[in-house]
């Protein structure tokens, strides 16, 4: 069925937001992943992914998901602004190092975020310790913040200030605690929270979710020191308390894996049976699509029919042509309805190239800007690759032409390391021994440098890059201005 059967053209179809932020209607066509199953499991808790590999958009849906499946279970989403953010990076303890005291901080502000959303919670229904225990947040809640929100900002200046800027009677702390300036949050003071907070969570349950975490990441020791903190606050808080069926306090952190894999800190193996990569194969991101289109409206009727060069399907040519996230392949299509002709119903093979030379220019700025923060020489390492070749015999080769046109960037860092900082980045895949096809690490997040191999770049970056294909025979080295224009392969 084509659209004009449904009264829809490409101008008038709506396939939803590139971005779960402004998208009203995601519940409406959400993918249910086995990420996302893993997610309801609460066995892991650090969700790791890409810029626009789905993260916002699980936690966006987590609180519908989680109330589905467990009913009674509160979810309390966390998204700290760069005001919150700077002001727990400042938090310090004397004796501590700075990440476990920023540890400190996340568990003392989480438990707060936890009792402020039980304070409507009528505990007429709980067993009498838990309704002592709600009642006793609900006092230190008010007491120290009255009708006021609770917000993570407010939580965060005044721990700057010590631990006798909160009335602490609630939990006993209020005779004898030390009024020394700036007293730091001593563990006994957390685990009376976290304590009374279970009393109650083991009963109703009680979910917090924190994204955007990389909104004010600049890669700073102080900014990885507040998210390792973080990580470990999570991870104790999980060990403890969560009881893995919705039960109990959890805590589950949204974070891009680039940042993730930068951070360093002991007993981080720990952390490994927790975590859990946002992953999309071809088959789940058309799906995700075909969610988005009107019932009787199939993926591949989008499309003008017939194969594009190289026997591959209009929609396989796309996905080969993104490092396979939702995001990716929303903007291309939109943008292939863009240069579509108005009343068309097809997106036309034509349509289709031309929206790529688009596609793939936002693919090159985008990778600068992923990376621009975290690894400075990134975007020179990418710009070695413009008017290159699509492949190189061997990685000798490669590093080869990266002396070439990035010498001082080879002695400085080592033609290893920006290889791997481009292969991580899916900029480059390898091919084994001749044989099969390049692999890229967005197919396979366990994917590793290898040793040896044929180097490819990327799909997406062709156009962005002027990428030229290299004929059998044609040498590997630096293209100059006055080489021949790239000519069109699949």
């Amino acid at each position: 069925m084509k659209l004009s059967e449904v009264g829809l053209t490409l101008q008038t179809l709506d396939i939803g937001a590139s971005d779960a932020e402004s998208d009203v209607r995601l519940a409406d066509y959400f993918v249910t992943t086995p990420q996302v199953r893993s997610a309801l499991e609460f066995r892991r808790t650090h969700f790791l992914g890409r810029k626009g590999s789905g993260k916002s958009s699980l936690f966006s849906q987590l609180p519908r998901l989680v109330s589905d499946v467990h009913p009674q279970t509160k979810v309390i989403q966390i998204t700290p602004d760069q005001y919150a953010w700077g002001t727990l990076r400042q938090y310090r303890e004397l004796g501590l190092l700075p990440e476990q005291a920023h540890a400190n901080a996340w568990k003392f502000t989480i438990a707060l975020e936890g009792a402020s959303a039980l304070l409507n919670v009528n505990g007429d229904d709980l067993r009498q310790d838990a309704r002592n225990a709600l009642s006793t947040l609900k006092r230190f809640v008010r007491t120290n913040y009255g009708d006021q929100d609770v917000s993570l900002y407010a939580t965060a200046s005044r721990l700057l200030n010590g631990l006798e800027s909160f009335n602490l009677e609630a939990f006993g702390f209020g005779v004898g605690l030390s009024r020394t300036k700036e007293q730091p949050v001593t563990p006994q003071v957390i685990d009376a929270i976290l304590d009374a907070l279970k009393e109650v969570a083991f009963e109703i349950g009680l979910v917090l979710t924190l994204d955007r975490l990389d909104d004010s990441w600049d890669g700073s020791e102080g900014a990885q020191s507040l998210l390792i903190g973080l990580l470990k606050a999570a991870k104790e808080i999980n060990d403890k308390y969560s009881l893995k069926n919705g039960k109990g306090i959890t805590v589950l952190i949204f974070l891009r894996s680039d940042i993730y894999e930068s951070l360093r800190f002991d007993d981080k193996d720990k952390h490994r049976q927790i975590e859990e990569e946002l992953a999309w194969n071809p088959e789940l991101l058309k799906q995700m699509i075909q969610l988005r289109l009107p019932p009787n409206i199939t993926v591949d009727e989008l499309f003008e029919p017939g194969d594009m060069r190289g026997s591959i399907q209009p929609f396989n040519y796309l996905v080969k042509r993104t490092f396979l996230r939702p995001r990716e392949v929303i903007q291309f299509i939109q943008e292939c309805q863009r240069r579509s002709p108005a009343g068309a119903v097809e997106i036309s093979k034509t349509a289709l190239r031309e929206a790529e030379e688009r596609y793939s220019l936002w693919k090159v700025e985008d990778l600068k800007q992923e990376y621009r923060r975290r690894y400075p020489e990134f975007e020179d390492a990418l710009e070695a690759l413009r008017q290159g070749f699509h492949r190189y015999d061997s990685l000798d080769e490669f590093e080869t032409y990266l002396r070439e046109r990035i010498p001082a960037l080879v002695d400085k860092f080592g033609a290893r390391r920006l290889m791997e900082l481009l292969f991580n980045a899916s900029v480059i895949g390898i091919r084994l021994g001749n044989a099969g096809t390049a692999r890229f690490k967005c197919e396979d997040s366990d994917l590793l440098l290898p040793a040896s191999g044929g180097v490819y770049v990327h799909q997406s970056l062709y156009r962005g890059l002027s990428i030229r294909e290299r004929r059998s025979g044609e040498r590997g080295s630096g293209a100059t201005e006055n080489d021949p224009p790239e000519t069109e392969w699949s």
